[in-house]
């Protein structure tokens, strides 16, 4: 159930967006079994033998993990360039080392993020997670079982004084973890969701059956506590997704409905019960091979969408499963089986980890080297063109507003003559994963609760102008031509923004896409950011949110709200303006960019003229409003046509954000427009 239902989200299958659960699932069962092991070998030999213990999970894991870890980083050399092959080598590096979760949230990354696309090693957290809890939970029970005196004098286990000392150690932990879980996915999502300490609970929920169990805990109405629990993973399978606040209170369903799934077993199976089912020769056999069949469909999915530069239809991603599931049944029967079933000494399975994990490493390293070695000359040469050159598409600031900039009209031309691909840009394309704005220390907002992130002052601190800041992500990138403005005519600029949180998620309601989205976490910092805007009483506010290219309802909430958000700064701020969100480009930037064959037309995108019509309709809302719109269009593109590369310098740094340097470069046309916003009108 848990392999099938993560497997079916991940391949596109639109009613199961919230097949994701189906870790969850895992991680109640995986906290039964490995619990129900530890206990069984301390009442039956008297002792817990860590050694043993770790070698059995060793040979279970470990060669299969870092089998598909090589697999994945060797294919990503061969099929795909060079900067998206160094980034996967690295998560693996993170992944062989039991500390893929730990990297995924330190880096931010996210399933279902539409900025870029997903790392094949991703899936490598719950492992991780896994793992985490391998190395800890023994250590706990046998502190446990051995620090309360549950063994008697003669080395036996006293039966009737475990199940109460080891659930209420459960139970702290589990309570301790789940409340945390609530906080924690409430203030901080990516990280909540990647956590062990927001997970353990779950964990903990597995461990607590596996006490009750042999304590002689029976369910009553076995049977349909069973199907209520298959009930619930399918509710929580089709409901949630990936926009759902995730652990928290959402977790509760899948978890919850894997364990009554599992106690409705406890004293025999049901013959109506779900388990009947699950016991059938089908699941059994998906069921065995689903650990490899985990570890392999990821990979698979994601590289055949790297290697095409395009999202992949379900049809395709189903027959990539089969190709998935191929894969696992060889390794399973190849690799996972042998050496489980060898015959191995506890010292030998115990020196197993580190052989396999020695090699993972060192394909990693291998790799990572071999690729910066590729790397270095383009770097040269694009540091030589950036300390040649500040900025090579800057305009007088005496330009119109409303202008295209010569650049990007030379770059248009240049672009439709068929020119190549310069090879040194700037930012070189090594560094464009990670080319976004950094907020100095302690003020980067998105780390922080939406309620008490930090009130950082930038720009000129000690003057008494100010400017607010008031968006998301594609308010964040403006960040460097806002402060080059700031620091020449001394403005002190005051970022109110949070990364993540759209426009329409703003006002909290009325959102089309998904009413339980992150819309609570983004509606808490809206209110809590106009509240701070109004006891800042500012000179002026800009704002920007992400998307242009909305229509339909998406594109009626996205106006209702940019409407409501300049009427409610209106009320105390003396100027307001809207940012015109650049339409974007077509496709990533480093994959087009480092295609075979590559041309600076290849990478240009002609946007249609529905696609610019949102922001066409925001330039009138604004002047029905009486706020400001300063108009962009003409610094990204000209006759619809909108090029990846100006100059020598890369416009985007993904699919719908403008790189640093190129918004550092854009200073002055962006103060000539937003000191006519303030001393005169906007042009429209």
């Amino acid at each position: 159930m848990a392999v099938v239902l993560v497997m079916l989200d991940h391949a596109g299958v639109a009613r199961i967006a919230g097949g994701y659960v189906g870790v969850d699932v895992f991680f109640v069962l995986s906290g039964f079994l490995i619990t129900g092991l530890l206990l069984g070998a301390a009442h039956e030999h008297g002792r817990l033998s860590l050694l043993e213990f770790y070698g059995r999970r060793a040979r279970r894991i470990l060669p299969a993990a870092m089998l598909t870890l090589v697999a994945t980083t060797v294919a990503a050399y061969e099929l795909l360039n060079y900067v998206r092959a160094r980034s996967i080598a690295s998560d693996s590096l993170w992944a062989a080392l039991f500390a893929a979760n730990i990297h995924f949230a330190r880096v931010g990354a996210n399933y279902f993020a539409a900025g870029q696309p997903p790392s094949p090693i991703q899936h490598y957290w719950s492992l991780a997670v896994e793992e985490q809890f391998y190395l800890v939970w023994p250590a706990v029970l046998a502190l446990t079982l051995f620090g309360w005196g549950v063994f008697t004098r003669r080395g036996r286990v006293a039966t009737s004084a475990v199940p109460r000392r080891v659930l209420l150690v459960v139970c702290v932990v589990g309570a301790a973890s789940f409340a945390w879980s609530i906080h924690s996915t409430s203030a901080s999502p990516v990280s909540a969701y990647y956590s062990p300490f927001t997970r353990a609970w779950e964990l903990a929920l597995g461990a607590a059956l596996a006490v009750t169990g042999a304590w002689g805990f029976r369910l009553p109405l076995r049977a349909a506590a069973g199907w209520a629990g298959a009930a619930l993973i399918a509710v929580a399978a089709v409901t949630l997704s990936g926009t759902t606040p995730y652990p928290g209170y959402a977790a509760l369903l899948p978890a919850v409905g894997a364990a009554l799934i599992i106690a409705a077993e406890f004293g025999g199976r049901p013959r109506l019960g779900v388990g009947a089912l699950l016991a059938l020769r089908a699941p059994r056999y998906i069921g065995d091979r689903s650990y490899a069949l985990y570890l392999w469909h990821w990979p698979v999915l994601v590289l055949a969408a790297l290697y095409e530069r395009r999202q992949l239809g379900v049809a395709v991603n189903l027959l990539l499963l089969l190709a998935a599931l191929l894969l696992s049944i060889v390794s399973y029967r190849l690799v996972e089986n042998p050496i489980r079933r060898a015959r191995w000494s506890a010292r030998l399975s115990a020196a197993l980890a580190p052989v396999a994990v020695s090699a993972a490493v060192g394909v990693a390293l291998l790799t990572v080297s071999a690729l910066d070695s590729r790397i270095a000359p383009t770097e040269q040469a694009s540091a030589a063109v950036a300390a040649g050159s500040t900025a090579d598409v800057a305009l007088a600031t005496g330009v119109p507003k409303a202008a295209t900039l010569p650049a990007v009209v030379a770059a248009v031309s240049a672009a439709l003559t068929g020119a190549a691909v310069p090879t040194d840009l700037t930012p070189p394309l090594s560094h464009l994963l990670d080319d976004a704005y950094q907020f100095p220390d302690g003020c980067d907002p998105t780390t922080q609760d939406p309620t008490t992130q930090p009130i950082c002052h930038l720009g000129d601190v000690k003057s008494t102008n100010t400017i607010v800041v008031f968006g998301d992500s594609h308010a964040e990138m403006w960040m460097p031509a806002i402060l080059a403005m700031a620091r020449a005519d001394a403005w002190n600029v005051v970022p109110l923004v949070r990364k993540g949180c759209e426009v329409p998620t703003w006002v909290g309601a009325g959102y089309p896409i998904d009413t339980a989205s992150t819309v609570s976490v983004c509606h808490v910092w809206y209110r809590w950011a106009l509240q701070r805007a109004e006891r800042l009483r500012p000179d002026a506010v800009l704002i920007a949110g992400c998307c242009s290219g909305g229509t339909g309802a998406i594109a009626k909430t996205m106006s209702d709200t940019y409407s409501a958000t300049a009427a409610a700064l209106k009320r105390f701020a003396r100027n307001v303006v809207l940012i015109e969100d650049e339409e974007g480009t077509a496709e990533q930037p480093v994959d087009c960019l480092l295609a075979s064959g590559a041309t600076l037309q290849s990478c240009m995108t002609t946007q249609t003229t529905a696609a610019l019509a949102f922001n066409d309709g925001l330039a009138h809302l604004a002047n029905a409003k009486r706020v400001g719109f300063l108009k962009t269009r003409g610094w990204f593109c000209y006759r619809n046509r909108c090029p990846m590369v100006v100059g020598k310098t890369v416009v985007y740094r993904d699919a719908g954000h403008i790189t640093p340097e190129y918004a550092l470069a854009l200073t002055a046309p962006f103060r000539t427009a937003f000191r006519q916003c303030l001393f005169a009108s906007c042009p429209r």
